[in-house]
Formats: structure tokens, sequence, C-alpha cells
């Protein structure tokens, strides 16, 4: 049984994520290379650097730091595991977004991000007033996918 398997045997779903995040993370290295990671394990981290940015700051400080370099990614591993009212939700939040697709380069999306207008900010504020509501059981939904993807 590997590392993985046995986490995810753990009964408590935050005992899980604490661990996979734990386990991801070691593989990544100081790099955060995510290259070092599967497809499941990617989806992982795409959903937890939105998560964290998100509640922390809202979609503009997802978009402003690096992991707004990911927003495409992001959206996609949240349709992944299933939970389409937040990919929904990103989905408007990427719409709004001046300049499609998201830049990948931080120093561009910042540049860009100079000049957002009162609608676009007022925009994002209410998408996440939305992301917070948690319509979909993400934590749920995640670990069931890992479960799903684990090989």
């Amino acid at each position: 049984m590997s590392k993985i398997d046995e986490i995810l045997d753990l009964q408590d779903d935050s005992k899980i994520i604490l661990g996979i995040s734990q386990f991801v993370n070691g593989k990544m290295g100081a790099e955060a290379d995510l290259n070092n990671l599967s497809a499941p394990e990617k989806v992982f981290v795409y959903i937890d650097y939105l998560d964290r940015q998100v509640n922390n700051g809202g979609f503009h400080q997802f978009f402003f730091n690096s992991t707004g370099e990911y927003a495409h990614e992001v959206l996609d591993a949240y349709e992944a595991i299933g939970a389409h009212k937040t990919a929904d939700i990103i989905e408007r939040a990427i719409k709004l977004f001046p300049v499609l697709p998201i830049p990948k380069d931080t120093l561009v999306r910042r540049t860009v991000m100079l000049d957002l207008t009162e609608e676009i900010e007022d925009a994002w504020n209410s998408l996440d007033d939305e992301f917070y509501k948690y319509e979909d059981d993400v934590l749920r939904l995640l670990i069931e996918f890992l479960r799903s993807n684990n090989k």
C-alpha cells in the first residue's frame, strides 16, 4: 500500500486533506514544482490554490498573485471533481478578466489589473460572496475524485 493509499484510507476528511497536502507539498519540493505531481495531485493543488487565495483576499487576490497563472487549470480542476456550481463562479470570474486567456506571467497580469474598472471589482466581490456559500461539497468531491483516480 502506497503512502497516498494510507492517507485516503483515513476516516476523517480533515486528516485526509491535511495528509494529502503534506504529501503533495513534499513531492513538489521547495521550488513548488508541479511537474513532480500526477494529474490528480495537480487537481488537488489547483483547488487548494483557489480556496486559499479567495478565502484570504477574494478573486482579486487570486488573479493578482502567482496562483493566477493557473486560473484556467483551476476551472478545469473544479469541473473534474464535479463541483459544477463552484466552477460556474470561477468561470464567471475568469470571463471578467480584461485579457483572455488570462496571462501566465504575473507581471503582465498585474499590469492588466492596474486598470480594472469598478464594475469588474464589484462583480468579483459579488462572486467572492457566492463562493463563500460553498454550495458544492468540495472537500468530499475532491476526496472522492482522489480515491477514484489514485493509481
